[in-house]
């Protein structure tokens, strides 16, 4: 049994932020660390970049801001200038890890500059479909979550639950990666990618496990309403699913008003915390 503090929303939420974050994180570090075997550091200074890019993305795709009034969601926008800096981030500091001339401040600089260059400009044969393979594997479920979310639909859950199964199974492969792999003087360090796929699969499982609990108390919920064991609730039914809908009494009089709340927030219990769409009659 999960522990309450982990069913909210927001918990589920940035569990699967910090472990998108991870897993993309371990796995580019165990690949890096198996093409360029000579870097000590590779494992933890191209990983180290990504986990910080990761969660931000995440988190910004959430960001239901759009652009002058367009369905175009700012945080998928900001999708290319991300992948981009956490190339450019990732390939300096890669060489200035890897450069073996006696340290100088300057020409190390110097050299994490000409590596951020690489990365952001040659390094986008690699970034470009990474980032559209991570855009379909991450970013489409969520969108289509927060889309039925807008609605009054229950789809919240199931796309956090995608997400989450998406975080477990790319951290497993990279665990599994840094495993099997060669990694000459990379190797020493393959602890971090390590730890950060065991954080992504943790947290990729607990935030399926929890989604789908989730997912299950709603459906209990709107099921008691539909039988009438609920006050001041129903279920609509639209071409896309179930809408839930609070009734209130006011006065007398009878109205139907004409404005909606967001989707309702279900608490670890199954109770109602907030409503979708209100129908206000007396």
């Amino acid at each position: 049994m999960i522990p309450a503090a982990f069913r909210s929303k927001n918990t589920l939420e940035r569990m699967n932020i910090v472990g998108v974050g991870a897993s993309l994180a371990a796995m580019t570090g165990a690949i890096l660390a198996g093409v360029f075997k000579d870097g000590a550091l590779i494992p933890i200074v191209t990983a180290i970049p990504t986990l910080l890019a990761g969660m931000l993305w995440v988190r910004l795709l959430r960001w239901d801001k759009t652009v002058a009034g367009t369905s175009m969601r700012i945080g998928w926008i900001l999708s290319l200038p991300i992948a981009v800096l956490n190339a450019a981030f990732a390939c300096g500091l890669m060489l200035a890890a890897g450069d073996r001339s006696p340290f100088i401040v300057g020409d190390t600089f110097k050299t994490f500059v000409t590596g951020m260059l690489a990365g952001a400009t040659f390094g986008a044969i690699i970034w470009i479909p990474a980032l559209v393979a991570t855009l379909v594997t991450f970013g489409l479920p969520l969108a289509r979550a927060q889309q039925l979310a807008k609605k009054g639909l229950a789809g919240a859950e199931r796309g956090e639950a995608v997400v989450g199964a998406s975080s477990t199974v790319i951290g497993a492969l990279a665990l599994i990666l840094s495993m099997v792999g060669t990694f000459g003087q990379s190797a020493a360090n393959l602890w971090f990618p390590r730890l950060l796929a065991v954080l992504g699969v943790a947290l990729g499982m607990g935030a399926l496990v929890s989604a789908r609990e989730r997912e299950a108390q709603r459906k209990k919920f709107v099921e008691a309403v539909e039988r009438g064991e609920v006050e001041k609730f129903r279920v609509d039914t639209t071409d896309e699913g179930k809408v839930l809908v609070r009734v209130v009494s006011q006065g007398q009089g009878y109205r139907v008003a004409d404005f909606e709340e967001e989707i309702a927030a279900i608490d670890h219990q199954g109770d109602v915390t907030r409503g979708v769409r209100v129908a206000t009659e007396g």
